[in-house]
């Protein structure tokens, strides 16, 4: 199998194992046809929760213009957002098989600790180029 094969994984649940390159653009190939595929499939609440991503982000973008409070509040409510979006979606696991329903569960769990290692960086960055701190 070349490189600019993708394997059907629809009709082979077990999919030959690639190399790493050839794995990530097959999956992002996946990825994007499943969502071409499955995108327009929104259920009539989730327009809200589509629209609350790129909202939040905004908001917290105009946020670093303001004091500390206001940017602890922006935060807390960017978390409680992205909180609802993930519990709006999570019923979608139901449809899932164990192993699917495994790997999802991992990949939040390696975003959530992402996030930290991310904020950790930044935050330790911060410190070190802060005029306060030196």
């Amino acid at each position: 199998m070349t490189s600019s094969e993708v394997p059907d994984v629809s009709a082979d649940p077990a999919t030959q194992r690639l190399a790493f390159w050839p794995n990530v653009q097959a999956s992002f190939k996946h990825i994007r046809e499943s969502v071409k595929a499955e995108g327009s499939n929104i259920r009539k609440s989730d327009p809200f929760t589509v629209w609350l991503v790129p909202v939040v982000a905004t908001v917290l973008a105009g946020a670093t213009l303001l004091g500390p409070w206001a940017r602890i509040i922006f935060g807390l409510v960017a978390f409680g957002s992205v909180m609802f979006y993930i519990l709006n979606r999570i019923g979608i696991v139901r449809n899932m098989t164990h192993r699917q329903t495994n790997m999802i569960w991992h990949l939040l769990l390696v975003s959530f600790i992402g996030g930290l290692l991310f904020a950790f960086f930044y935050l330790e960055l911060l410190k070190m180029i802060s005029p306060i701190h030196q």
